[in-house]
């Protein structure tokens, strides 16, 4: 095992026990923030996962797929259909340790990846060590490049880390149903516009999103949708002009579900990963955007009442299959100020400015 500084640098490691299967790293989206004077707190996550191979398990998987969703035999072997299921039947890889390199310098992080594959640290810099790789090419004003691989192979995945200052203004945004078309209260219109159909986003919530990144605003992209999903959703992203941003996605292991499981994907999981969001970034103001197909308004205004300070606005994107009554989301938003909550159907209801202390649009 790998002597470690006080930093997470390596010292002494010995080589991982051989493995006969060569490991693949995906390296997620997530975000820096400043806990200490002139400390960077970064965040390191991803997963490992066996290279592409042919396995017996995979083939019932896929095999198990192809009943449940009723897939032809051409939908089982489009190339859309298994890109998108790749990271779901793709076997995960435990026990392995974890190298994150910055520029030329190299740390080990403590943990191992778990039975999920996947695996999460923490790497402490200084901001003359962030100015230096910035100097250098490894970091911008809002990114550190990191590249992260295993112990005792060459190989190493390239990611993304975004760099959120202390204070300023963040957008907590929802992905299906929000910016992007899902269908999540047809189960079947939600399997086919995952796994068969290419993403289609909401009319005018790109060019929104990005008029409030011009203005300085940060993304974070919060959902229940799986971390399988990952690439498919920053390529989503870059295609069609949304500003970059942290991830938060989904913890979900088709092995360990019912299969029919996959029919709901549902929406789980998002309030631990706003309530840690909300935590790290104390002196930040945060607007919240989902819409009224699930609990998003429900979450939403739990988070408002716990961190009132920092909650100042929150906009639900009304879905005509299941609209939110005007009666309900005042009950549900019952002592907020009404100037801090919007309904909307169409994007260009949305402010255009996030720094405004009431919203503009009609009710």
């Amino acid at each position: 095992m790998g002597r470690i500084d006080r930093q997470g640098a390596v010292r002494v490691a010995s080589p991982r026990p051989k493995r006969n299967r060569r490991p693949e790293v995906v390296v997620f989206s997530t975000v820096a923030s400043q806990d200490r004077p002139a400390t960077w707190r970064v965040v390191i996550r991803g997963a490992v996962y066996e290279a592409e191979t042919e396995t017996l398990q995979k083939r019932l998987l896929l095999r198990l797929l192809r009943k449940v969703m009723q897939l032809t035999p051409a939908e089982l072997d489009s190339h859309l259909f298994r890109e998108r299921v790749r990271y779901f039947v793709a076997k995960t890889e435990r026990g392995y340790r974890v190298t994150v390199r910055l520029g030329d310098r190299r740390f080990l992080l403590p943990k191992r990846s778990r039975r999920n594959g996947q695996f999460r640290g923490v790497i402490r810099i200084g901001e003359s060590e962030l100015q230096m790789l910035r100097d250098s090419g490894a970091a911008s004003d809002d990114y550190l490049s990191v590249r992260v691989g295993t112990l005792g192979q060459s190989t190493e995945s390239e990611g993304r880390v975004y760099l959120v200052a202390r204070s300023g203004w963040s957008v907590i945004s929802d992905i299906d149903d929000t910016i992007k078309v899902s269908s999540v209260t047809d189960r079947k219109e939600l399997l086919a516009n995952t796994f068969l159909r290419p993403f289609r986003t909401i009319d005018g919530m790109a060019e929104r999103y990005r008029q409030w990144a011009r203005q300085g605003v940060a993304f974070h992209y919060v959902s229940a949708s799986p971390w399988q999903l990952h690439h498919a959703l920053t390529e989503l992203c870059g295609q069609h002009g949304f500003p970059t941003g942290s991830f938060h996605l989904r913890s979900f292991r088709l092995r360990d579900h019912m299969l029919r499981r996959v029919l709901l994907i549902r929406r789980m999981g998002k309030g631990a990963a706003i309530r840690q969001l909300l935590k790290s970034f104390p002196g930040r103001r945060f607007v919240l955007i989902g819409d009224s197909g699930e609990r998003d308004p429900e979450l939403y205004a739990a988070a408002a009442r716990r961190f009132p300070r920092q909650v100042a606005a929150i906009y639900i994107r009304q879905l005509p299959e299941k609209p939110l009554e005007r009666g309900r989301a005042e009950r549900m938003f019952r002592n907020l100020p009404a100037s801090r909550w919007l309904l909307f159907e169409d994007a260009s209801q949305l402010p255009e400015r996030l720094d405004q202390p009431e919203t503009r649009s009609a009710r």
